[in-house]
C-alpha cells in the first residue's frame, strides 16, 4: 500500500491542485497531512511584535481580522481539493491553523460533506486492511498551551491525549505536526519533541508522519517506527511511502 505524506501547504493551492498527477501516478491508496494549511503571516508578525514589545499577542489588531476571514476560505479550499483527490486523507491542524474551534468546527464539517476526508486530531479512523490512523496536531511546547493565536500544546497533554492508543488493536499509523526529539538520518541534532517520542516509543505506530518548521525532508527508524518528514508541500515537496516495504520516496512538485 502506497500512501502520501505532506505537510505545510501554507496557502500554496497551485502545489495542492497538482497533487491528483502523483496520486494517479504513483497508485497511492491513503493521504496523511501534517497541518498548517494556513500560512498565518499576519498572526506572526503581531506575535513578533508582541514578544519584542513585552506584551500579549492581540486578536483585534486590523491586519489579524482581515487574514482571519480569508482563513476560512483557505480552509474550505483545503478540503474540497483532498477529497476529490478520491483516496482517503487523514489530517492534524498545524501551529499556524488556530483557533481550535475554528479549524475543528470546518473539519466535521467537510466529514459530513467530502465522505474521504478525517480528522485524526486526538482521534483515530480505520483506513481499511487492519490499519487505523491516529494523530496529534499542533506544535508540541515543554509548557506552553494557546488555542487561540497559534496551536500549541504541552507535551503532557499530547500524551494524556492519545491513551487510547493502547486499546487499538489494528496496525497503527501515526500524524503529528511535531517531530520526535530524534536525529533524522544524516543529520546530528534532534529539533523535535520528546513527548512525541514517547508516544512513538509507547504505542509503536508502524509508520508515523510529521512536518519540521524548517522544512527539511527526512526519515530516521525510532524504535521500530519508520518517521518520515516530507518537507513542506509549499515548496512542493512531498513523500511517497511504501507501508509494507517501509520505504520512502521523496518528491518534488516545482
Amino acid at each position: 500500500m502506497n500512501v502520501l505524506a505532506i505537510a505545510d501547504l501554507r496557502e500554496e493551492f497551485a502545489y495542492l491542485d497538482r497533487l491528483s498527477e502523483v496520486v494517479n501516478n504513483a497508485r497511492v491508496q491513503a493521504v496523511l497531512f501534517s497541518g498548517n494549511v494556513l500560512r498565518a503571516e499576519a498572526r506572526q508578525a503581531e506575535w513578533e511584535r508582541a514578544k519584542a514589545e513585552n506584551r500579549l499577542p492581540r486578536l483585534d489588531q486590523p491586519e489579524v481580522v482581515r487574514e482571519r476571514r480569508d482563513d476560512a476560505e483557505s480552509i474550505t479550499r483545503f478540503f474540497q481539493s483532498l477529497d476529490r483527490l478520491g483516496v482517503p486523507v487523514f489530517i492534524v491542524p498545524g501551529r499556524n491553523d488556530a483557533p481550535e474551534r475554528f479549524f475543528l468546527q470546518a473539519a466535521f464539517n467537510s466529514e459530513i460533506v467530502e465522505k474521504h476526508i478525517h480528522l485524526v486530531h486526538r482521534s483515530f479512523a480505520p483506513l481499511g486492511r487492519g490499519f487505523v490512523v491516529a494523530g496529534f496536531g499542533g506544535e508540541v511546547t515543554a509548557t506552553d498551551r494557546d488555542h487561540e493565536f497559534f496551536l500549541r500544546y504541552p507535551g503532557w497533554e499530547a500524551q494524556f491525549s492519545l491513551d487510547f492508543l493502547r486499546h487499538l488493536e489494528q496496525v497503527k499509523l501515526f500524524v503529528a505536526h511535531t517531530a520526535p526529539a530524534t536525529p533524522f538520518e544524516g543529520e546530528h541534532q534532534a529539533n523535535g519533541h520528546e513527548a512525541i517520542r514517547h508516544i512513538i516509543k509507547t504505542y509503536n505506530p508502524y509508520l508515523a508522519v510529521c512536518s519540521r518548521p524548517g522544512g527539511e525532508k527526512g526519515k530516521v527508524v525510532v524504535g521500530s517506527t519508520l518517521v518520515v518528514s516530507p518537507g513542506h508541500l509549499a515548496n512542493g515537496d512531498y513523500a511517497i511511502i511504501d507501508v509494507e516495504e517501509k520505504s520512502v520516496s521523496f518528491g518534488n512538485l516545482r
